[in-house]
C-alpha cells in the first residue's frame, strides 16, 4: 500500500536481498493481482453502461424521482436529542398544590418508576431553593431517572430469537432485540397518569441547555405575549384544548398566570384602635405566628442550620384555625385574629413572567411518535384556524 523508492547500497547482494524483503516486486497496474480481481468486477459494469448510455441515464433518473415520495414524507427537526442514559420527568399540576399534597405525590411517583426493572434509583424534588434562578413552584416537579445499560433491559422477542448466537449478533444492529427507550418512555407515562397532572419527559443535560437558551422545558412551547395576565391565561387555555387531540401530542400544559392562591389579611383599624394595639403589631403575630421567624442559628461543625418558629401546621392548615389565632394586647388579653382582621382567599397570579417589556405566559407541549418540524406546521395551522387572538 506505501510505494518505496528502489534501495541501493553496497554490497549488492545485501541491498537486493533487502530490497525483496522490504519492498518487493512492484507490478505493473495491468497485472497486479489486486487490480485483475476489480478489473473483472468493472470491466463488464463499465462497458454495459457505456454501450447503453442513454438507458443508463434514464434508470438513474428514475432511481432519484422514486426517492422524492421518501423525502418529501420525511419529517424535520433542528438537532436529533441524544441518548444520555438518563431521563428527567418534570410533572406540572395545577397552582395552589401544599406541601404535604406535593410531598405525597412526589413519592408515590417515585415509588411507581423505582418498580420498572430498567431503572437504578430515582430522585424527585418538588418546590425550590432560595435563589432567583430556580423559580419552580410545587406544582412543578423534577425527578431524575438513572437508568441500566442497554444490555440490562428487558428483551423483546424477534424473529431471530431462536438462531444461533454468531448469527444474532449483527441482527441486532438491524432490529434490537430489547425494549427501545421510547417503550419505556410511554410505559413510565402510562403508569403515571394522575387526575390533573401533565407528563413532559425529557433528558436532563437536554433540559437545562432548554431552558437555558429558550426558557421551555419541553420540546416544543409556545410563548403567548400581552398587557393582561387574565387574557393570556385564557388564551393558553384555549391553546391548550385546540391541541390536544392533535396527532403527536402526549401531554400539553398551558400555564395558570392568574390562578395563584393568596391568603389575605385586611387589618380593621377601628378595631385595633379599640384595643390599643397598632398595625405593626398585629402584623407581627402574622409573620411570626403564621409565617414563621427565624430565632437562631445552630452550628454543626461546618454546617448551619436556622431555627425557625411558628405555630405548628395543625394549628394554621384552615381558615377558621387562623381565625382563631391570639393577638396579645398591653392589658394582658389575649384577642382572636378574627375580631381584628378579615381573612379572606384570594387568586392573582402565581408567577409574573415578562419577556421584551411584555407579560408573558408559556404552553409546555410534549410529543412523541412524530417529528418536530412537521408537529409546529400543523399545529401553527390548527391554532390559526381556531384561536381568535384579540388585539395586543
Amino acid at each position: 500500500f506505501t510505494r518505496m523508492d528502489r534501495m541501493e547500497f553496497r554490497p549488492r547482494w545485501l541491498a537486493w536481498l533487502s530490497h525483496q524483503t522490504v519492498v518487493g516486486t512492484y507490478y505493473p497496474e495491468e497485472r497486479h493481482p489486486i487490480s485483475r480481481i476489480l478489473f473483472k468486477i468493472y470491466e463488464p459494469a463499465c462497458h454495459l453502461v457505456l454501450d447503453y448510455p442513454k438507458t443508463t441515464i434514464a434508470l438513474a433518473l428514475a432511481l432519484v424521482l422514486t426517492t422524492i415520495p421518501a423525502y418529501l414524507s420525511l419529517g424535520s427537526e433542528f438537532f436529533p436529542p441524544l441518548d444520555e442514559g438518563t431521563l428527567l420527568y418534570m410533572p406540572t399540576t395545577l397552582p395552589g398544590l401544599s406541601v404535604t399534597e406535593a410531598g405525597r405525590l412526589l413519592q408515590t411517583m417515585d415509588r411507581l418508576i423505582a418498580e420498572t426493572p430498567e431503572v437504578v434509583r430515582v430522585f424527585g424534588k418538588a418546590g425550590r431553593a432560595e435563589t432567583s434562578t430556580d423559580p419552580a413552584p410545587f406544582s412543578m416537579m423534577e425527578t431524575t431517572i438513572v437508568l441500566k445499560p442497554r444490555s440490562e433491559w428487558r428483551r423483546v422477542r424477534r424473529f431471530y430469537a431462536d438462531w444461533p448466537g454468531f448469527l444474532q449478533v449483527p441482527l441486532r444492529h438491524i432490529r434490537e432485540d430489547r425494549i427501545t427507550r421510547e417503550d419505556l418512555v410511554a410505559e413510565l407515562d402510562r403508569k403515571l397518569r394522575c387526575p390533573g397532572v401533565t407528563n413532559p419527559w425529557t433528558m436532563p443535560i437536554k433540559a437545562r441547555i432548554d431552558m437555558l437558551t429558550t426558557g421551555i422545558r419541553t420540546p416544543i412551547g409556545i410563548k403567548i405575549f400581552g398587557a393582561d395576565l387574565a387574557v393570556i391565561e385564557r388564551i393558553g387555555g384555549e391553546i391548550e384544548a385546540a391541541l390536544r387531540d392533535l396527532r403527536g401530542t402526549r401531554s400539553i400544559y398551558a400555564e395558570r398566570t392568574a390562578g395563584g392562591y393568596f391568603l389575605d389579611f385586611v387589618l380593621k383599624r377601628d378595631e385595633l384602635a379599640r384595643y390599643g394595639l397598632t398595625i405593626q403589631e398585629a402584623q407581627m403575630v402574622i409573620q411570626s405566628a403564621i409565617g414563621g421567624e427565624t430565632v437562631t442559628t445552630t452550628v454543626e461543625g461546618r454546617e448551619r442550620y436556622t431555627v425557625n418558629v411558628r405555630y405548628a401546621r395543625e394549628m394554621r392548615d384552615s381558615l377558621e384555625r387562623l381565625q382563631r389565632v391570639l393577638v396579645p394586647t398591653m392589658s394582658g388579653a389575649q384577642i382572636p385574629l378574627m375580631q381584628l382582621a378579615d381573612i379572606r382567599l384570594t387568586t392573582g397570579p402565581s408567577m409574573i413572567r415578562d419577556e421584551n417589556a411584555m407579560l408573558a405566559g408559556y404552553v409546555y407541549v410534549d410529543i412523541a411518535g412524530r417529528d418536530i418540524g412537521g408537529y409546529v406546521e400543523e399545529a401553527r395551522r390548527v391554532v390559526t384556524e381556531t384561536i381568535s387572538i384579540p388585539t395586543g
